[in-house]
């Protein structure tokens, strides 16, 4: 699994679940593993957490940038047989029993895949990386927002960070453009008293009449950076 960052949480802040009977967590004291991993022909940020069930090796991955949309949990489950582990282990008292028969994944052990410790650990990371990623593909805001377009660009961000599962979207947006929380209140206000955004909150969205220039506008800001990085 390929390394993309080293960047470091500390552990001693999160307050995680307590783990399941039976269940060890065996990632990295520092937080979840990074990895770009491919996926259809193309490559996606994802966050592991790794442990171990009945000397079943269970990785739980949530993947941070996939281009079909933004997961609100982890969306990946490996269970497997760790031979490795097992084939390294010491030798008891009664020896070494290679025949030894292994109960497979139980109805016992897919209870135990511990859910919510893992995206404890990985919440905070994956929020960060996600942030970074959308503010790159929505970038650059508009600096006066005036016209329906502008108020159409500014929703879609909206609605992407809650999307995406963002805690706070109102201080991701007034620190992508330095603004304060006021002015982007406002402003998401005046949206929705223009009928381009409905519902607060976790309910919200782009109107549907709006769809047509959110696709142009992603469209545009697509090909601007593909100029900007020499792609056609």
């Amino acid at each position: 699994m390929a390394t993309i960052s080293c960047y470091v949480i500390d552990m001693t802040n999160l307050e995680l679940p307590t783990l399941p009977a039976g269940v060890k967590y065996l990632g990295r004291p520092e937080g979840p593993d990074e990895a770009s991993e491919p996926d259809g022909g193309l490559e996606f940020k994802v966050l592991w957490a790794r442990y171990e069930i009945s000397g079943l090796s269970v990785r739980i991955g949530w993947t941070v940038d996939h281009m079909m949309g933004s997961f609100r949990a982890p969306n990946r489950l490996h269970i497997d047989f760790d031979s490795f582990n097992y084939g390294t282990a010491p030798e008891t008292a009664e020896g070494f029993a290679p025949e030894q028969a292994f109960d497979g994944i139980t109805t016992h052990v897919l209870r135990s895949v511990p859910m919510a410790h893992a995206r404890a650990l990985m919440r905070e990371r994956y929020e960060q990386l996600f942030v970074l990623s959308l503010h790159e593909a929505l970038s650059p805001l508009p600096t006066r927002v005036e016209s329906d377009r502008d108020y159409v660009h500014v929703a879609m961000a909206y609605v992407a960070l809650v999307n995406g599962g963002s805690i706070e979207p109102l201080k991701r947006l007034s620190e992508w453009t330095n603004e304060s929380d006021d002015t982007w209140s406002a402003r998401l206000r005046r949206a929705r008293t223009r009928g381009v955004l409905l519902g607060k909150g976790r309910q919200a969205e782009l109107s549907p009449k709006c769809q047509k220039v959110a696709d142009e506008i992603w469209s545009q800001l697509r090909e601007a950076k593909g100029a900007a990085s020499g792609g056609h």
